[in-house]
C-alpha cells in the first residue's frame, strides 16, 4: 500500500516516513502543496496524509484540486494539523475524509490509514 506524506515540516515528514515504512507501507513524500499535488497525480497513492498549513498551496487547496479531478477524487485524504477548530471544519469542507491532530500517536495514524484504504477498496 502506498502512502503519500505531504508536510513542510521536515522533522515530522522524516519521522512519519520512517515509522510508516517500518509498518510496511511504501512511502513517498512532498514538502509543499504544489509538489504534493503533482506527486498525487503522478503516483495515485492509496492514501494521502497532508498538513493543512503549507507554502504554495494549502492542504485544503490541494484537497479541493484532488477532489475536482476524476483520476484522484477517490484517494482517501487525511488532514494532519495542530491547529484550530476552524481549520478542522475547513478541512472537512475541502474534502478530507479524516483529520488527525498533531502530535498524534503513530499507531493511531497507521490504523486510520488502514481503515481508509480498506474503505476505499470496498
Amino acid at each position: 500500500m502506498t502512502v503519500l506524506l505531504v508536510d513542510d515540516y521536515a522533522d515530522a515528514l522524516e519521522v512519519w516516513e520512517l515509522f510508516l515504512g517500518a509498518a510496511g507501507f511504501t512511502v513517498s513524500t512532498a514538502t509543499d502543496g504544489v509538489a504534493g499535488l503533482a506527486k498525487a497525480r503522478q503516483l495515485r497513492p492509496d492514501v494521502i496524509v497532508m498538513d493543512l498549513q503549507m507554502p504554495g498551496l494549502s492542504g485544503a487547496e490541494v484537497a479541493q484540486a484532488l477532489r475536482a479531478d476524476a483520476a484522484t477524487r477517490h484517494i482517501p485524504l487525511i488532514a494532519a494539523t495542530g491547529h484550530s477548530r476552524t481549520q478542522l471544519s475547513d478541512a472537512r469542507a475541502a474534502g478530507f475524509d479524516s483529520i488527525i491532530v498533531k502530535p498524534c500517536d503513530p499507531d493511531d495514524l497507521v490504523a486510520e490509514i488502514r481503515r481508509l484504504a480498506g474503505a476505499a477498496s470496498a
